[in-house]
């Protein structure tokens, strides 16, 4: 695994940067040499040895550094439950001591706490800030701070980290909701965000793209994953929301094999439209491929966040 876009590995580029984001390693290279090179100098040759490749050889973003396990996910993986709360905070829960600013927080039992934003399939999230002819391949680590900036996108944040928090393996979001119509999709995003002082040192990382992008409160799109509404509970037979009904919606994003560094923060993002990443979602329970224009609607998004109805984001942090 590698931090490549589509054909980074083989030439197309050397794995040092992808957009804004630079990796301080000439990647690709590193894989040709260390990994496909001996592996088919092997199996095609029989010369050399394949010892040194390991079941799986992953680059860790954030840190920057390849690691090698004998099985992938790791078994030295810690699950740990990253609740959303109020005030736009993240609480990472099952730590003997916190890996970020306390976070002080006063929630009752019976307390119903939520944040809530309105989804408009006229003005959908975009997946990206810039205007093109095509679908960006930099997308995948470009700053979402466009995003945060909208009131139909909510954002939440740990407080600055007190030591590296690396992750390694898929993570599951686990979301308390309510929609005020029968149909919404759930894209829930994992960012690092970068402190606001961060520089690039060109001497040491290069220069990348060659652009002078303000790095500093960096929103870095680590991971991302939409979920439609009405598979929640199955891909076989959708089913319709309960207006106001309070529902999980629970789903797993792809592996992720990132370090948040010190001093940086986690931060997830949640919003209910990827546009054109995934198609826009009416927010009414029809065949969205034969509806029409009137059946688009506006919908209220309420993501619970209190003692009964804990949304969270389930974390596979690796164990020192």
């Amino acid at each position: 695994m590698g931090p490549w876009f589509h054909g980074g590995w083989g030439g197309r580029s050397d794995g040092s940067y992808l957009g804004n984001v630079r990796f301080g390693k000439k990647t690709s290279e590193f894989y040709q040499r260390n990994i496909e090179f001996p592996f088919f100098n092997f199996y095609l040759k029989l010369r050399g040895t394949v010892h040194d490749i390991a079941e799986a050889n992953v680059f860790f973003t954030g840190e920057n550094e390849w690691r090698r396990f004998n099985e992938w996910p790791s078994k030295n993986i810690d699950y740990r439950h990253a609740f959303l709360l109020r005030d736009n905070m993240i609480g990472i829960m099952g730590d003997d001591k916190p890996i970020a600013e306390p976070i002080q927080l006063k929630v009752g039992h019976n307390d119903q706490v939520y944040s809530e934003y309105i989804s408009d399939p006229a003005h959908p999230v975009p997946y990206t800030e810039d205007v093109g002819l095509g679908r960006t391949r930099e997308y995948m680590s470009d700053d979402q701070r466009f995003a945060s900036r909208r009131p139909d996108v909510l954002s939440f944040s740990t407080g600055i980290l007190k030591e590296d928090l690396t992750l390694a393996g898929p993570l599951v979001a686990d979301l308390m909701v309510s929609i005020s119509t029968t149909d919404a999709d759930f894209v829930v995003k994992l960012i690092d965000v970068f402190p606001d002082e961060f520089k690039y040192d060109e001497k040491e990382m290069g220069k990348g793209n060659g652009q002078a992008y303000p790095m500093g409160g960096y929103q870095m799109l680590v991971r991302g994953e939409i979920m439609r509404g009405r598979y929640r509970n199955s891909f076989e037979k959708p089913e319709a929301f309960t207006p106001g009904k309070i529902t999980q919606v629970k789903y797993t994003l792809p592996d992720v094999a990132h370090t948040f560094k010190k001093g940086h923060k986690l931060m997830i993002q949640i919003q209910s439209s990827w546009f054109p990443l995934a198609d826009r979602n009416p927010q009414k329970f029809v065949d969205i491929y034969k509806c029409d224009d009137s059946d688009f609607q506006k919908a209220t998004i309420k993501i619970y966040q209190d003692a009964v109805n804990a949304s969270k984001i389930i974390l596979p942090i690796l164990k020192n």
